[in-house]
Formats: C-alpha cells, sequence, structure tokens
C-alpha cells in the first residue's frame, strides 16, 4: 500500500433502509495527480466492528489535480444506541499553512449515529456543495456547505478542530489566520474568512462535521 499524499477532504453520510440497516456513503476529495489511490477503505461502524467498503465510482476534474471518490456500505446495528462512525486514511495533502506537517497527519472522518426509539426518520444531512474553492489574499472568502436534510429538521453548524490518529486532536493545527476574522454562521451555516493573509498561494484546511441529535458541532435537532 502506498502512504503518499493525497486527501484534501471528505464526508461521511447515512440513511435508515429499514429498522437496525442503514446505508452509508463516503466522499472523499483526493489529489488526481498522487500515486496513492483508495479502491476500497476500511470502515468502523461504532459498534466495535468494521468493514472493507468499495468503491463505486470516480468522478475525475471536479477542480484542478482533484478527483471525487464514492464509497457506499450497508449495516445491520445490534440495536438502540449511540454510534460514532469513521474512516482514517494515510495521509493528507502537503503544506496545509494551518496544519504544519500535514504530509504525515492521517486523513480522519467521523460522524454519529443516534438509534431511538423516539427517533422514527434517521437520516443525515447532506452537504450539496463540494468543498472545492478559490480565494484571494485580502479578499474576503465565504463558503457555504449548503446542507440538505432529508428528514426535514432544523441544521445548526459549529467549526471543530481537525482530528488524526485516533480521532485525537492534531496539535499542529490552527485556524487560518486573518486580517479580520474567521467565522462560522451557526444558522445560515455561512464560513466567512475575512480575510486571508498569505501572499502566496498556500492550501488552507477546517473540517464541518455533521452530527445527530443533541450532539454538537454540525447539529441536527429532531422537531
Amino acid at each position: 500500500m502506498l502512504y503518499a499524499t493525497h486527501n484534501r477532504a471528505g464526508e461521511i453520510t447515512y440513511r435508515k433502509i429499514s429498522n437496525l440497516f442503514y446505508e452509508v456513503k463516503i466522499v472523499t476529495y483526493t489529489k488526481s495527480s498522487s500515486p496513492a489511490d483508495r479502491p476500497e477503505l476500511e470502515f468502523w461502524w461504532g459498534d466495535g466492528t468494521r468493514d472493507t467498503i468499495p468503491r463505486q465510482s470516480i468522478t475525475p476534474n471536479v477542480g484542478p489535480d482533484i478527483q471525487k471518490n464514492t464509497y457506499v456500505g450497508t449495516h445491520t446495528y445490534p440495536g438502540n444506541g449511540s454510534y460514532t462512525m469513521y474512516f482514517l486514511d494515510e495521509n493528507r495533502n502537503a503544506d496545509v499553512v494551518n496544519m504544519p506537517g500535514s504530509v504525515n497527519i492521517p486523513f480522519y472522518v467521523e460522524t454519529k449515529l443516534v438509534i431511538s426509539p423516539a427517533i422514527t426518520s434517521n437520516s443525515s444531512p447532506n452537504l450539496l456543495q463540494p468543498p472545492i474553492d478559490n480565494g484571494a489574499v485580502g479578499q474576503i472568502f465565504l463558503h457555504n456547505p449548503n446542507a440538505f436534510d432529508p428528514d426535514g429538521d432544523s441544521l445548526s453548524y459549529e467549526l471543530v478542530a481537525c482530528k488524526g490518529t485516533g480521532g485525537q486532536a492534531i496539535p499542529t493545527f490552527s485556524y487560518p489566520a486573518a486580517n479580520n476574522s474567521f467565522t462560522l454562521d451557526s444558522v445560515s451555516g455561512d464560513l466567512i474568512w475575512d480575510s486571508p493573509l498569505t501572499v502566496r498561494s498556500e492550501e488552507h484546511t477546517s473540517e464541518l462535521q455533521s452530527r445527530q441529535y443533541l450532539v454538537c458541532r454540525l447539529l441536527l435537532e429532531k422537531k
């Protein structure tokens, strides 16, 4: 297996098929020119089990040197409970300004599923806007993930620090430096960077995570 720089962004979404049976979709955005390629990903379901999930499709050229990878798997949970599902892949793109040493840091994405008799419809929000943007020094940068909840529930947003090995916070990570501010609107989902400081082309990263019912970060409130 090649351990090289390729992971740029990713997300996990899920939908309830029946009772305790769920489908999960993993989407990653990776560097097309990297020799590291993942025809399958190891995925932890949050109940003590894991599976190898095959890639279903590749969408090339979604951005400069960026491809979109889609993986789909299904799983039956043992019962009601709270399950943190995740994947981890080595490694991130090199030279991320606000994450020194990113080339040696695994790419980790998680989301939480809550199964409860009180929750009848139980699918995660879908992020309709790909995380592919360009910014300019001294100009306000705005990104909105355009989240849509198939169950019709309200959504709120919160930034979380990037995680790495073991789902632990990455010590070298910090939010991007700004001339004025770097904020996220908890209601609209607008991420506003006012404004980039760097004077050369760089890559920055910050992550939004989706969360179900009474869990912070991108909070899905069931009503």
